[in-house]
């Protein structure tokens, strides 16, 4: 880029567009200067608040030579299209989790990055939090050994958030698995550094009135022998965040639950954003549920302050700086233009994680083990 800032155009100003806007504030080589949703007030907030050209379209907006990266945060059937017509803009693009909904939406949208000579990088992967590359760290430098299994537990109230429809069929990418998973999925692929070979899962919904699941658990086996346990409750009767970055609070009393999907009115009751603060923010270090990793001579998890190592010598407490998260994509594909390097997690790694949960859907609506077998391409280089 040649110290040039990157022009950033926000694809959806809904829930995840509306994280995402804070953390390009003050960030060095990144300006916002644009954003596209098909609400009227939400263009007309973003005006007012951010002072950048709202559209009514994401062409429209890609159409824009002062864009040089959109980050896609419409609802997930759409980020095939959205990230396609971007591409043929010549734009770069973060993609939000799930990247999209079947595995050829994600060969086209790989094919499109690299006819264009533009990168793609998967957004809002826990890959790139600061706790998570201190654990991959922590095992590379062999001083616990090998991972051999992986313990992710999430426990939130996903479920009782005001969501539309699409948002609770899994076919148009909704409900907890596609929502959620994609962020467990990341973090144990990331750290066991092989590829999944099976997977063997359980999902249901316990929320009457609402179809989609609420909850799951999946055993993911990788080359090499080594295993993930995940599990995922939507529920809001307990948050997880009790039991790590705020250790002295008691889960909160729960939202009502939903009478079943809403519409945009309702959704948004009048704010651009929508209910769209589903805990308070864990301060200075980003968080996804509480993961232990037991590795050959030792046990690792993340701290409010860092992560805890576990070891024959007793618990060592490894502090890290402050980083915000949803800043950590811009960060990547800036720093990898500069560098002339390729982006990660990229594309393809976005491809391999969406086809674990998928697994995990197709797992439990048969009842038996789902084997994989294109995950080497989405192991990292």
């Amino acid at each position: 880029m040649n110290g040039r800032r990157l022009g950033v155009g926000i694809a959806g100003l809904g829930g995840a567009g509306a994280r995402v806007l804070p953390a390009l504030t003050g960030l060095e080589g990144v300006e916002l200067v644009a954003a596209a949703d098909i609400r009227p007030e939400a263009r007309r907030h973003f005006e007012a608040t951010h002072h950048g050209r709202a559209f009514p379209s994401v062409a429209a907006m890609c159409a824009s030579s002062a864009i040089d990266v959109v980050y896609i945060a419409t609802p997930s059937h759409l980020h095939c299209e959205h990230t396609i017509e971007a591409t043929q803009a010549g734009k770069h693009v973060i993609c939000e989790k799930p990247m999209a909904v079947n595995l050829g939406d994600c060969d086209r949208m790989i094919t499109s990055a690299l006819g264009q000579g533009v990168h793609l990088l998967q957004g809002h992967s826990k890959v790139l939090d600061t706790p998570v590359r201190a654990m991959r760290g922590v095992i590379a430098s062999g001083v616990i050994g090998d991972v051999f299994h992986i313990d992710s537990w999430n426990f939130n109230d996903w479920i009782r958030r005001p969501r539309l429809a699409p948002e609770l069929d899994s076919a148009t990418g909704g409900g907890v698995v596609m929502r959620q998973g994609p962020a467990q999925v990341d973090i144990v692929r990331y750290l066991v550094d092989r590829p999944v070979i099976s997977v063997r899962a359980v999902s249901g919904s316990r929320a009457s009135g609402l179809a989609t699941e609420g909850h799951y658990t999946a055993l993911i086996t990788f080359e090499g022998g080594a295993t993930a346990s995940l599990s995922f409750n939507g529920y809001g009767y307990f948050d997880i965040a009790e039991f790590t970055t705020q250790p002295d609070s008691l889960s909160p009393i729960p939202r009502p639950w939903p009478a079943g999907p809403v519409d945009s009115a309702r959704k948004y009751h009048g704010q651009p954003d929508g209910d769209a603060a589903p805990r308070p923010a864990m301060p200075g270090l980003p968080f996804c549920g509480l993961t232990l990793v037991s590795c050959e001579r030792g046990v690792m998890r993340q701290s409010g302050e860092g992560i805890l190592v576990y070891t024959d010598k007793g618990p060592e407490s490894i502090p890290l700086s402050p980083q915000s998260g949803r800043a950590a994509a811009f960060v990547e594909l800036r720093d990898a233009l500069n560098e002339g390097r390729p982006v990660f997690p990229d594309g393809v790694w976005g491809k391999a994680t969406l086809a674990v949960c998928l697994a995990i859907l197709e797992s439990s609506r048969q009842g038996r083990e789902i084997w994989l077998t294109d995950q080497r391409a989405g192991h990292e280089a």
